[in-house]
């Protein structure tokens, strides 16, 4: 698609933090048409990933309206992101069509070391809906680009075992051998446990790593699925019925073996399935009815830190919340100075690790937008600046992880406000300096 701007009115680029972070160039691209119906399908904080880079391509998965009001296609776009930004290329799969209006039903995408792509969509406790590249073609990178590089939708894993229903919440996740794990719920709010599998991307084949997370009566609502520095970092809050406003408490742990085992935040392994009441889990006593978000955001940086972002009004008022967890296992919990306060309910924002330093993306809703905040390493977490601010957005930001990890750009995939037909899925992207 035609390259729209290069510096843009709508984007405020502010000072840098401390010396070693700020913002150098702005440029955004319409996707689509957000898609006709009256829920979010595009940008939910739970998607993992929407948009991600492999290699020297980008690439981005989206609804679509197919034929009318509340029926929409599964789309897929790519774009050249080295040695230079190309044009995007998309296409449609015409052969499913999503008809539930359903914010939990979503899409997300994984890409393997083998270069195939793996999607997972449309799911609020339904079998399990997964299609994938039949060859590596983020690999071998063919120059058509068609669905007809991908196999039929399939509701099980091939080579592994279930259950496959009814899951929600599906996210991928690629760890340092290129094998990449999948991580979804099986059962219901407030009565869930989580499981996680993993593809060889040596045979092809998917295998049942097993139920890491089990609740007593309740369920946990995880915050992201995270491979950094030899680890998998996952951190949630527990739910004890389909409402809100029983999330209650932060809970975290890790992993050193992909998954087939997990320690305590001391590095005490515990017995899996890790349930509400395994000690040493719980990090931080929160109790109900403080306005706690689920699957609010959380990432690790390049030294092993582990990194949350989730807010509560436990003093009082609302606030967005820093967690830190050293690479020795020490957490501290630090509200990020003037940001908007956050109404209940309101959109969630992302945490993402820039080499050392941290980016925050925060929606503010009642004003429609997004605000993007950076904070070091060398000002210990406390120097939060704002960078940027994206206006007209109504919806949850994604983070393309990977090429901010190594190409230094943060790449965000954003709903626009406004009503059908004018109202845009973009991709913006900012150039920093770290």
């Amino acid at each position: 698609m035609k390259f729209l701007s290069q510096i843009l009115s709508g984007v405020g680029l502010l000072a840098s933090v401390a010396s070693t972070l700020s913002v150098t160039s702005t440029n955004y691209w319409n996707i689509t048409n957000d898609v006709e119906g009256s829920v979010r399908l595009n940008g939910l904080s739970f998607q993992q990933h929407a948009l991600t880079t492999f290699g020297q391509y980008q690439y981005v998965a989206f609804y679509k309206t197919a034929s009318g009001y509340g029926k929409h296609n599964v789309n897929l776009g790519r774009r050249r992101i080295a040695p230079s930004v190309g044009e995007w290329q998309y296409f449609a799969f015409t052969d499913y069509v999503q008809t539930t209006l359903d914010e939990h039903n979503t899409i997300s995408m994984g890409i393997s070391g083998d270069g195939k792509i793996h999607l997972s969509f449309d799911h609020h406790d339904v079998p399990l809906n997964y299609r994938v590249s039949s060859t590596g073609i983020a690999k071998t990178i063919p120059s058509a680009w068609s669905a007809s590089a991908f196999g039929a939708v399939q509701h099980g894993l091939p080579g592994s075992v279930g259950p496959w229903t009814p899951l929600t919440y599906p996210r991928f996740e690629r760890i340092d051998n290129g094998d990449l794990l999948m991580e979804f719920r099986i059962g219901q709010s407030g009565a869930g446990d989580s499981w996680i599998h993993r593809y060889s991307a040596t045979s092809g084949q998917w295998s049942n790593i097993g139920k890491y997370l089990q609740g007593e009566d309740n369920n946990a609502y995880i915050n992201g699925f995270t491979s950094a520095a030899g680890n998998l970092f996952v951190s949630w809050t527990v739910r004890e019925t389909p409402t809100p406003s029983t999330n209650h408490d932060v809970y975290f742990a890790f992993s050193a073996d992909a998954g087939r085992t997990f320690k305590q935040t001391n590095g005490q392994t515990v017995v899996l399935p890790i349930k509400p009441s395994t000690p040493g889990i719980k990090v931080y006593t929160i109790p109900q009815n403080s306005e706690i978000i689920n699957q609010e955001a959380q990432c690790a940086d390049e030294k092993g830190r582990f990194h949350a972002l989730m807010r509560d009004n436990s003093t009082g008022t609302a606030r967005f919340y820093h967690y830190l967890r050293t690479a020795e296992g020490k957490f501290s919990k630090t509200a990020i100075p003037n940001t908007p306060v956050p109404p209940y309910l309101a959109y969630r924002g992302k945490i993402a690790a820039a080499g050392d330093n941290l980016i925050a993306i925060l929606p503010d809703q009642p004003k429609q937008t997004v605000t993007i905040w950076g904070a070091t390493a060398g000002g210990g977490y406390n120097d939060w600046k704002r960078l940027a601010e994206i206006t007209n957005m109504a919806g949850e930001p994604l983070v393309d992880e990977e090429r901010l990890k190594k190409n230094s750009v943060l790449s965000l995939f954003v709903r626009q406000g406004g009503p059908f037909g004018t109202r845009k899925v973009q991709v913006w992207d900012f150039g920093l300096a770290l």
